[in-house]
C-alpha cells in the first residue's frame, strides 16, 4: 500500500489505518485516499488493486477444497480485479457489485471504474463477465467494454481510449502478480509468513517509539 489506507473492521463503527500485512477478513471494508492505493492478494492467488479514492467491501470470503464464494462491493473509486482460475473441479462464485450492476467474473481480469454517481464502466482484459442490472443479463467478452448506469446496461465489443490505458497499467501488474501466484503455489504459508513479517516490524517500531520516550 502507499498513503491513506484505511480499514472498517466487521461490526466495528471505526475506521483505523491499514498498515502493510493487515489480514482482510469476510464484512470488512477498505478506502483509499487521495493519492493512495493498496493491493489485496488472496490465498488462492485471487489479487485485488485499489487505486486512489476508492472504497469496496469484502462481503462473502469462503474458500474450501470443494469450492470459492467470494463476493465484493464496490462502492466508488477505480479498481484492478483478476480472479485467479481454480484447477480441479473446483466450484467457482466469484462476483463484484456495484450500486448500478453485478458482475459474475469467471477467471477474469478486468478494470472497473465507479462514479460517485454510481456509474460503473468495465474494461475486460481477459476471460469473460456476465453483467446483470434487475431482469437484463449481458455477457462481455475480453476486449470489450460495458458500461451501467441509471439509462441502463450497454455492452461494446471494444475498449475505450480510458480502458486501453488502463489495459496498458494492467500489464505492467500482471507480471508480477503471476510471480505472487507461483510462490503461493510453491509455498502454502507464503502469506502468513508475510502478515508475520510484517507485524513484527509494526511490533518493533512500537518497541522503540516507547524506548525514545522513556528516555525523554
Amino acid at each position: 500500500l502507499k498513503g491513506s489506507v484505511q480499514i472498517l473492521k466487521s461490526g466495528r463503527a471505526t475506521w483505523e489505518p491499514a498498515p502493510k500485512g493487515r489480514p482482510v477478513a469476510e464484512g470488512d471494508r477498505i478506502k483509499t485516499g487521495a493519492g493512495a492505493w493498496c493491493e489485496i492478494l488472496f490465498k488462492e492467488g485471487s489479487f485485488i488493486k485499489l487505486e486512489e479514492n476508492s472504497e469496496a467491501a469484502a462481503d462473502s470470503l469462503k474458500a474450501s477444497a470443494e469450492e470459492r464464494v467470494f463476493s465484493f462491493s464496490f462502492l466508488k473509486g477505480k479498481a484492478l480485479w483478476m480472479a485467479a482460475k481454480l484447477k480441479g473441479k473446483l466450484t467457482s462464485k466469484f462476483s463484484v457489485r456495484t450500486p448500478a450492476t453485478t458482475c459474475a467474473v469467471r477467471g477474469t481480469d478486468f478494470s472497473m471504474i465507479v462514479s460517485t454517481s454510481g456509474q460503473t464502466t468495465i474494461g475486460l482484459f481477459e476471460g469473460k463477465v456476465v453483467l446483470s442490472e434487475g431482469s437484463v443479463e449481458k455477457e462481455l467478452l475480453a476486449g470489450g467494454e460495458a458500461r451501467a448506469d441509471a439509462a441502463g446496461l450497454t455492452v461494446q465489443g471494444r475498449l475505450s481510449k480510458l480502458m486501453k490505458a488502463e489495459e496498458r497499467r494492467y500489464t505492467k501488474v500482471k507480471g508480477r502478480v503471476e510471480s505472487l501466484r507461483k510462490r503461493l503455489e510453491e509455498r502454502e504459508a507464503f502469506i502468513d509468513d508475510y502478515i508475520n513479517r510484517q507485524q513484527k516490524k509494526l511490533s518493533d517500531f512500537d518497541a522503540r517509539q516507547k524506548e525514545k520516550l522513556k528516555k525523554r
